[in-house]
């Protein structure tokens, strides 16, 4: 069998596999041709040594070929896992466009939302604390209103929460999206 013969019924083999590892192989194999083609054996020969393409799929795939020494020892798991070459001016492309119509027009949304719950709490501690001081001016209506100081009070209370967790997930949420910025920025995709 040729080197192209060889090399055909290989990538059939390897057919799982991604692209970018196929084409590695295929040109680490290749170059193991030419190598041996160079020190005089024939294609033929090198092709035999090599055994079939089948085998030698399978011990790709498995990461256990012990036919070539430099053939890699990864796992096909770990193929799906190679790094790609990033590309930062995308990145920073990317991040600049999508700050600009998405992230920063949200975030100041987000930011008006919280600040206007925050408002509306402080507004309404301050409405409670006003009533709980004309409480005793209402004379005969003074057990309905002690209940409404309560409910209020209540209310205020799970506003209270809804805006303490709201700040602190609008800050932590802000941090990890800058940091996501930062790394986009200077990593790109």
């Amino acid at each position: 069998m040729v080197k192209t013969e060889y090399l055909k019924k290989l990538e059939a083999e390897l057919g799982l596999m991604s692209y970018k590892d196929v084409k590695d192989i295929l040109s680490e194999i290749s170059d193991h041709f030419d190598e041996g083609v160079r020190m005089g054996h024939t294609e033929e020969e090198i092709a035999e040594n090599l055994g079939s393409p089948v085998d030698l799929a399978k011990a790709y795939k498995e990461g256990t070929s012990p036919l070539l020494p430099t053939a890699p020892r990864k796992r096909a798991s770990e193929y799906t896992n190679v790094k790609r070459e990033q590309d930062p001016a995308a990145g920073k492309i990317f991040v600049v466009i999508f700050n600009i119509f998405v992230a920063i027009p949200l975030w100041i949304a987000l930011f008006f939302i919280i600040l206007a719950a925050v408002g509306i709490f402080a507004g309404g501690i301050a409405g409670l604390v006003a009533f709980c001081l004309a409480i005793p001016t209402f004379g005969a209506y003074m057990t309905p209103c002690i209940f409404l100081a309560v409910t209020l009070g209540l209310i205020l209370i799970v506003l209270f929460v809804i805006c303490f967790f709201a700040v602190k997930y609008f800050i932590k949420g802000t941090s990890a999206y800058i940091k996501w910025n930062k790394k986009l920025w200077r990593e790109g995709f």
